[in-house]
């Protein structure tokens, strides 16, 4: 799917398969091919980029619609996910149309919000693996929801409903669901999520056997299929990147984290997705303010003239002097988790997030704000045991500007002193993440258990492609 949070694990398990062997395709777009940050002629590796057109015209959007974040609101999402659908049959042309010596494809993996994938798959008479961009726990929590229609018959919108089927005793309310994707067609369209995911011949996730086992064990059982945990992705060795204009971004974070304290920096930052209203940012700045801690601070505002109006009439930054730094649009999220001066991260509770949180061995405050969120909060904070929630009550919408806020000033003070606590409770929280990191890191090196699983799927490929095609066989070193 073209947006960032799902791009960017996508592209880590291009670079992760390339680097066991695999010779990869990524298929993109025109647009969104310099918006990976990498450099693809490089030749570091055998990673094929095959951007097709866009058909925003056929479809209905502007020119240059061509990922989520660009759409101008949720009423082109349908002419969005139709325009998706519409590269089925270039994308099946170029792929039968092999250059050279090229070996045929030998699967698809695709992210489950693009269905029509499962068609391409078997047009070449190849499987399909689906990629979940979310953990083990939060699809099966969603399976379950909509395959026993959890709020049918409930009237109130706040009142939790418990999942049925579950490993654990989990509830979740209406008001806290992901079904903030709405608009014309998507009801079908995450029916037909669902129904392809079900043909598919087996599930990627981005997570690592030992952080939700029960889970995964649960959602292979629910499925029958195997679920093949290989992250997380973005610890896979890296290709070398293009220059930007987000590096200055960089050297002024690192070098504004060089000057703090190890561990007592907090960082904020809700993801790609999320445009926060001035009244939520007042919030959140104020709340910051009163921790007297140091903090990063990454704003998206929905109208950024108005959030630099409040900024210079309201004196914040001139307050907090060095104490905070607002950094506007972009930062390089990973390389402030993994600083030795953040000690905790108020994070939107995206599964890329959480992951690279869990990743630093680093607790973190839970502002979940729509789609899966809720979920990946509770595991965070009630299986994992490393999250303080900030207590946010229902979900926005997404492509929606909110009209109240989320979360005040007194709940973010207070979410940030629980989480920096120093005492038992807090000192516990930040052994477990760290215990967690650890496991998470483990994972991926030779001999882990995602290295395996990474072993174990490409093998699988290669017999399904050995029984189908000689031609495999007497070439086993190429696959694709």
């Amino acid at each position: 799917m073209m947006a960032a949070g799902h791009t960017g694990p996508m592209l880590d398990m291009a670079r992760t398969l390339s680097g066991r062997g695999a010779l990869v395709t990524f298929v993109t777009t025109p647009l969104n091919l310099p918006r990976l940050g990498r450099a693809p002629s490089d030749g570091a590796l055998p990673i094929r980029f095959l951007p097709l057109r866009f058909p925003c015209a056929e479809a209905g959007l502007p020119e240059g619609c061509e990922s989520l974040d660009a759409l101008p609101g949720l009423g082109l999402l349908r002419n969005f996910n139709d325009a998706c659908a519409m590269l089925r049959g270039p994308l099946v042309a170029l792929l039968r149309d092999r250059e050279g010596d090229a070996p045929p494809a030998s699967c698809v993996v695709s992210d489950a919000c693009h269905p029509w994938t499962g068609g391409v798959a078997r047009e070449l008479g190849v499987p399909r693996f689906s990629f979940d961009g979310f953990c083990a726990f939060s699809s099966l929590c969603m399976r379950q929801m909509n395959l026993h229609r959890i709020f049918e018959g409930v009237d109130d919108d706040t009142r939790p409903v418990r999942v049925p089927a579950f490993p654990i005793d989990v509830e979740i309310s209406r008001a806290r669901s992901p079904g903030n994707f709405t608009g014309p067609g998507m009801k079908e369209f995450g029916e037909e999520i669902m129904a392809e995911s079900a043909r598919a011949d087996g599930l990627v996730v981005n997570s690592f056997a030992e952080m939700e086992p029960m889970f995964v064990d649960a959602y292979e059982a629910a499925l029958g299929k195997k679920v093949w945990t290989i992250g997380p992705l973005f610890l896979a060795p890296t290709m070398p990147l293009a220059a930007t204009a987000e590096d200055a971004n960089a050297v002024r974070c690192v070098s504004w984290l060089d000057s703090k304290k190890p561990r007592t920096v907090v960082f904020v930052s809700f993801g790609s997705l999320v445009r926060s209203s001035l009244p939520q940012l007042v919030e959140i700045g104020h709340g910051l303010e009163a921790t007297k801690r140091p903090f990063i601070w990454v704003v998206k505002p929905s109208n950024l003239a108005e959030f630099e109006r409040w900024l210079s009439e309201d004196g914040f930054e001139s307050r907090v002097g060095e104490t905070g730094l607002v950094i506007r649009d972009w930062a390089p999220q990973k390389a402030i988790l993994s600083h030795p001066a953040t000690g905790a991260f108020v994070t939107h509770c995206g599964w890329n997030s959480v992951l690279e949180c869990v990743a630093a061995g680093l607790p973190m405050v839970s502002c979940p704000h729509f789609a899966e969120r809720f979920m990946n909060e509770k595991l965070v904070v009630d299986v994992l045991r490393v999250g303080v929630p900030v207590g946010v009550k229902g979900a926005a919408q997404w492509g929606v500007e909110a009209e109240g806020v989320l979360a005040t000033r007194q709940d973010v003070e207070r979410a940030v002193a629980a989480v920096m606590d120093c005492g038992e409770e807090g000192s516990a929280r930040r052994a477990r993440a760290a215990e967690l990191g650890r496991k998470a890191r483990e994972a991926v090196v030779h001999g882990g258990s995602s290295f395996r699983n990474v072993a174990l799927l490409i093998q699988h490929v290669q017999h399904r492609a050995s029984t189908r095609n000689p031609w495999i066989e007497k070439k086993p070193n190429d696959r694709r």
